[in-house]
Order: C-alpha cells, then sequence, then structure tokens
C-alpha cells in the first residue's frame, strides 16, 4: 500500500512541474490562437529542424499513445482513472508545441523589429575625398 502511495505521490508531483512549466510558458486559451500558427512554423525556412522536429514528434506521440490501446494506467481495469496517463500525455504535447510556438512567435517579432530599421529605396553614391 505504501508503495503504491509512493508512485502516485511521484506521478502527481512530476505532473505538477510540467503543469506549472506550461503555465509559465503561457499554456491555456492562447494556444488556441498559437494552432493557428503551425502551418508558418513549419513552412518557415527560418525555423530551426530541431524545432520542426520536436514539435513533431511530441504530436505523433502523443496521438499515438491516446489511440493505442497500450497505457501505462489501463482504463479496463481502472475505469475512468485510466486517462490520467492519456491527458498528462496530451498537455505534454501541447505544452512543447506551445513552448516552440512562443520562441517563434517571438524570433518573428525580434525579425519584425530589426527590419523597421532598414530603410529601402534609396539611391546613394559613395564619392571619395580626392575627387
Amino acid at each position: 500500500m505504501k508503495d503504491s502511495v509512493k508512485v502516485i505521490d511521484i506521478f502527481l508531483d512530476k505532473f505538477k512541474k510540467v503543469l506549472v512549466r506550461f503555465r509559465d510558458a503561457k499554456f491555456g486559451l492562447l494556444f488556441i490562437v498559437n494552432i493557428f500558427k503551425l502551418p508558418d512554423f513549419f513552412t518557415d525556412r527560418d525555423v530551426n529542424i530541431i524545432s520542426k522536429f520536436k514539435v513533431a514528434f511530441s504530436l505523433g506521440t502523443a496521438m499515438l499513445y491516446i489511440i493505442s490501446g497500450i497505457d501505462f494506467i489501463p482504463e479496463m481495469i481502472l475505469g475512468a482513472f485510466g486517462f490520467i496517463d492519456d491527458i498528462f500525455v496530451l498537455v505534454w504535447s501541447l505544452g512543447i508545441v506551445n513552448e516552440e510556438i512562443e520562441k517563434y512567435k517571438k524570433k518573428l517579432k525580434e525579425n519584425e523589429n530589426i527590419n523597421k530599421n532598414i530603410i529601402d529605396d534609396v539611391k546613394f553614391d559613395i564619392k571619395d575625398e580626392d575627387e
């Protein structure tokens, strides 16, 4: 009995740390807005390939885990409590996606600010002092 309580405490502590991490990454309703940035994120050549892989891997893993019948906590035995691990994997996946999209949006905003300082369509000549 003590072992099962200890395992549950460890699981809940890990889950709490993940939730705090995602709260700090502005995870929540803002994610719904960020989900529409995914096509731009994947097609942008300036985005690191590792970031794209992290997002694709986390989404794929979550989908496979939720769809597959293999679970850490099986629903057949524990009923509704069996969905806890599915929810944990889904929150983990969405949190990683949200973190990467927030980094992408921050990078876009920085690039936009840099480009504001550039003046286009200016003609100039360089002359030597000897002339």
